[in-house]
Parts: structure tokens; sequence; C-alpha cells
């Protein structure tokens, strides 16, 4: 065998899902291959069939989805699409490896992170004991877990969502497979953690002969690492080719239309750009409220200080602490926007959750629309003030009940907080999903039907309905194809416009916070290091951490020249 045999040959690939209505292909004759030492990029929008074609070749395709055509080679082991699940076992773990988008889900909430990931490493290469642990503590350190030996003992509800998919990435590296899979690896990851996380996949490949399939729908990554990109689009592959040729010289008019839909950080834009056959929003059909503001800012928080223990004693004095937020204060006037950038674990979705009243404080004050936090909480009175903020989370999959319906999901809360009878709701619920790119059938799909990115859209589409008057978004487009974000991120905008909306937004896509937000405030360590206007923040930042985000940023310069100024 010589050192350019691929690694895995995928030769017309099919995958269905059996419906009572027929079948839906959402791959459609596919065929790739990835070389050692290489790294294949596969993007497209939510829906294309880019994690469909990974879960493929794990053969991970859940009933009553299948593999109905085409062969999938492993070196060394064959076609694994006539393989039987006893003989994948063996080959998961130990020859492929493979990165989940949702982390949370990928990790047992009941078990340690050191009992995981040692389980991994013990089925994966046979080491029990103490060389099981110091491989786990390896791992760890490589992905950039602090304090590993500590943090073994944690569980995942424990962890930053950025730092669950860093301990996802160290168990798929267990077994130091030649093919590893990873879908969405760094969507929940900062910048500097991204770069580190990237890096260690280039050196996977190009020290251990791996190849990689990286599945994105960050261009400007794709850009960075990879050496050849397809281009997917509705279960087929439409363009193929050398990363540099396609992104600069794309001959399809959607790859086109893709590359310009990326946000730029050279400048602020006025809209975003959209594609053309991108999902329509509808314009708004409920009555819009007049949102009171009291005096002053809409969220204010001064000298908030909130804790959480790592280690547990009967002795207080041996107890110890991590400070989540060390007295930050934040003014967000109404009808404003302001984003938080920071590495995770900096405090940044916990100050959120804080605002919103989800998590307690040490100490300091939070005013909400002028209302003290907790008495929003404690008070029935102030019952209807507390529903006018709403929060989307980071973790799409994980804020959705499996078993309901997403169009139970969005009436539910009008019908609880009394704010429309049940035909109203309904009416209010299908107009919003149209608004979010969805259409009225998926209000009778359940959760998994859907993909990650439209996962995030149901999220995004149950805080509208409750017609918020301040949006505390987490990340809320982490999970989203760059089309779709353009959407969604067009629609915040016009929102702001229409209802004086104030947003509060988490993310660590830089382009996007400066699309967004009037003012942008920079954390590190609980702390408040930078805030200064968007602007004057991106092109003279002040403080050295800044720069540091600035400098790890993925740059993605095809976008630029495509762009129209």
């Amino acid at each position: 065998m010589t050192a350019q045999e691929p690694i895995v040959s995928i030769e017309n690939l099919t995958v269905e899902y059996a419906l009572t209505s027929g079948s839906f292909t959402a791959v459609d004759n596919v065929t790739l291959d990835v070389k050692p030492g290489e790294i294949l990029g596969l993007v497209g929008e939510s829906g294309a069939g880019k994690s469909t074609v990974g879960s493929a070749v794990a053969r991970l395709i859940d009933f009553p989805g299948a593999i109905t055509g085409g062969r999938i080679l492993l070196r060394n082991s064959g076609d694994l699409a006539s393989l039987n699940e006893t003989q994948m076992c063996g080959i998961r773990g130990s020859d492929i490896g493979m990165i989940f988008q949702d982390s949370l889900s990928a990790l047992f909430p009941v078990k340690t992170i050191g009992a995981q990931l040692m389980r991994a490493i013990k089925l994966s290469t046979g080491l029990t004991g103490s060389a099981a642990r110091a491989r786990a503590l390896k791992l760890l350190e490589e992905v950039g877990i602090p304090q590993p030996k500590a943090r073994l003992r944690q569980y995942p509800h424990q962890f930053s969502g950025g730092m669950r998919q860093r301990i996802v990435i160290a168990i798929a590296l267990a077994g130091d497979p030649q093919l590893l899979i990873a879908d969405e690896p760094t969507t929940a990851l900062d910048v500097s953690i991204q770069s580190e996380i990237l890096g260690l996949l280039k050196r996977l490949a190009v020290d251990h002969g791996a190849g990689v399939i990286l599945i994105t729908h960050d261009m400007a990554v794709i850009e960075e690492i990879t050496d050849r990109v397809a281009v997917m689009r509705h279960g087929k592959l439409i363009e193929h080719g050398a990363t540099r040729d396609v992104l600069a010289r794309p001959i399809q008019d959607y790859t086109k239309a893709l590359i310009r839909a990326v946000p730029r950080i050279d400048t602020r834009m006025e809209r975003f750009v959209v594609m053309d056959d991108a999902p329509a929003v509808s314009p708004v059909t409920r009555p819009q409220t007049s949102h009171i503001q009291a005096d002053g800012p809409a969220i204010d928080a001064t000298d908030v200080t909130i804790s959480f223990m790592v280690k547990n004693a009967i002795l207080p004095r041996n107890r110890s602490y991590i400070r989540a937020a060390d007295n930050v204060s934040l003014k967000v006037p109404a009808g404003s926007s302001v984003g938080i950038v920071g590495e995770s674990g900096s405090g940044k979705s916990t100050l959120a959750r804080a605002v919103c009243g989800l998590q307690s404080i040490d100490s300091g004050k939070i005013t909400l629309m002028g209302h003290d936090v907790g008495a929003l909480a404690s008070d029935p009175a102030l019952k209807r003030e507390r529903v006018k903020a709403q929060m989307i989370f980071q973790d799409p999959f994980a804020s959705l009940d499996p078993r309901q319906r997403i169009g139970s999901a969005l009436i539910e809360p009008l019908i609880v907080n009394k704010m429309a009878e049940r035909d109203e709701a309904q009416d209010i619920t299908l107009a919003t999903l149209k608004r979010v790119g969805l259409s009225e059938d998926d209000a009778n799909k359940l959760p998994h039907q859907f993909s990650g990115g439209q996962r995030q859209r149901i999220c995004i589409a149950r805080a509208l309905v409750m017609d918020p008057a301040v949006l505390i978004c987490d990340e809320p487009t982490s999970a989203l194809d760059v089309s779709v974000q353009a959407t969604i991120l067009n629609l915040l905008k016009d929102l702001r416009d229409e209802r004086n909306l104030t947003l509060m937004f988490i993310s660590h896509d830089l382009a996007v916070i400066r699309q967004v937000s009037d003012r942008v405030v920079v954390m590190q360590h609980g702390k408040v290091c930078e805030e200064a206007e968007t602007d004057s923040l991106f092109d003279d930042p002040q403080h050295e951490y800044t720069r540091h985000l600035m400098k790890m940023m993925p740059k993605f310069t095809s976008g630029a020249r495509l762009q129209t100024p």
C-alpha cells in the first residue's frame, strides 16, 4: 500500500430516511476521499447532508435512516457499509474518532469527565489504571482544559459549553485514530481555544498521517485549515476542489452566495448579505406592544460577584471556589446592543444567566428594566415584567423538550403566562416560525427531526413569541450556517428598530459582534478588561488580551474579495 492511498474512499454514497409518505434522500450519490495527512472540509447550509455523510462513515445513522447505496472503504478495514455493529465497535475509537456537534448530548451527565475519558482510552487503547489516567491528563492539557487533575473529578454540567466541546475532542483523540470526523468541532469555542484546536487537528493530520473530515459552516476555518473543500446542497455534492481554488474562484452561484453571506470583520455593514434562496422571513403579524422602559438603563449590573464551589469539604477553610464574575459592572441603555466576548470560562454566560434571574449572585446588584432581578424572580406581581426579558441559550438541543412538538413548545409559554388564547397563540407561533425561516409544517415535528442550526432557529422563535423588551443571546448563531445567520441577524436588527429591543449578545465570533453591537465588553477570568464603542475597539484595541483575541481570530480573506462594498 502506498502512502497516498486514501484512508477512506466514499463511493456513490446514498442515505435515505423512510417516512410514512415515502422516503427522504439526505445524501444523494456523493463521492469523496480523504488521503493521509489531509483535511477535507464539508460546507453547506443546515440540512445539506454534511453531518449525515460523517455519521454514515462512522455508521451512526439512526433508524429510520439507512445507507441504501454506495461503499465506504476504510484503509485496512474494507467496506464499512457492509460491516455489522459488532465489527464497527472495534473500529470506532481506535480507527475512527468522532467529534459531535452537540457537546452536552455527547457526554453522560451522571459520570465524571475522568470516568468517561478513561473509559474511552481503555476501549480504544487497552490502557488502564495510572496509565489511562496519565493519558487522560495529557489529552485534557492538549485541548486546553485548565487544572486537569481537579477537572477529572467534575461532571459535564460544571463546565462551560466551550470546555465541554474540548472534552469531547479529547475523547475523540483518545485512541489516536487514523480518521477523525469533526462535526462542527469549534462551534462553541472562543477564538484562542479555536486556534489551538485547529492547530491540534492540523498536527494530528501532519504528524500522525491521519485524515480529517471537517464539517463546519465557518468559512474562515475552512480557509485556514483545510486542504480541499466540498460544497453540499440538498444532499448533493455541487462543487469540490482545492480550498484555495474553490474559495477564490468558485464556479457555482450557490458557492459564491455562500461566501458573500459571511460577516465581515474589517467594516460594519448596515445589512448582512442574504442569499437569494435563504429562508424567507415574514412581516410582523402580531400587534406590537409599546415597551415601557423605566428611567435609566434596561440592564444595570453593579459590582456583581458570582462564585462556584469546585471542591467541597466539611471544614469551610478546606473548600475552594472559582469566581465566575469578579466585581463586574455593566450598563445597557434601552434600545441598544452590547456584545460580550471572551474565552470560555470568562464568565460571559454566567453573567447573562444572572441578568435573567437564573443564577444567584454573591454580592452586587442587578436591575432589569428598573426592577431588582431578585424581586422579579420572587414577586408574583412582577411576573409579567420578568417575561419581557427572554434568553436564547447556547445549546439548542438541551433547551428543548425531546418529547414535545415544536408548535406546543412555542404555544405553551404564551398560554401559561396568559398572554394569548390558544387560537391566537397558534397564529403567533406559526407566524414566528416563518419569521425565522421555518415552515408551518415544522410545528408538528419533534426536536430530533431537525439539524443543529434548525433547532437554534426554533429556540430563537420561542424567545420571540413572548414579544420581549430585552433579549439576551448566548451564542445564538453558533449553530447556524452563514446564510441563515445572515437572515437571523438581519431579523434581530429589524426587531431593534420595530420594538426598541435591547440586546445583550454573547458570541465567540468577533465578526458577528462587530456587526450587531453598539458597544463591546471584553471579559477575562471573570473581570471586564476592556469596554468601548464597537468600531473603536476593533480599530484600536487598548488591552493586550483584546489584541490577542483579534490576532487569534481566523481571517476570511476570500469573502472580502467577493463581497460587494
